[in-house]
């Protein structure tokens, strides 16, 4: 199933949220392909990919490290 998420960050940057992302990207890739992350402004991103295993990641997008980080930037997706 192919997916585009727009990323707004609303305490930080592209680049802040970005470093994040990459963070937990080995294991993100368990889950998604042919992820393509792209800046659209200095605090929003879109990044489209194939999910290959819905849950698992869901449960990656759940934990409680990811779900800290996300709410300290004030991170916001919406899935299109």
């Amino acid at each position: 199933m192919k997916v585009t998420a727009e990323v707004t960050i609303g305490n930080g940057t592209y680049e802040d949220w970005l470093e994040f992302f990459n963070s937990y990207e080995s294991e993100r890739k368990q889950f998604v392909s042919n992820e393509v992350i792209e800046k659209v402004s200095a605090n929003s991103a879109v990044v489209t990919f194939d999910i290959v295993n819905l849950e698992g990641l869901t449960k990656l997008s759940s934990r409680d490290d990811i779900i800290e980080t996300e709410k300290r930037m004030q991170i916001t997706t919406a899935i299109k």
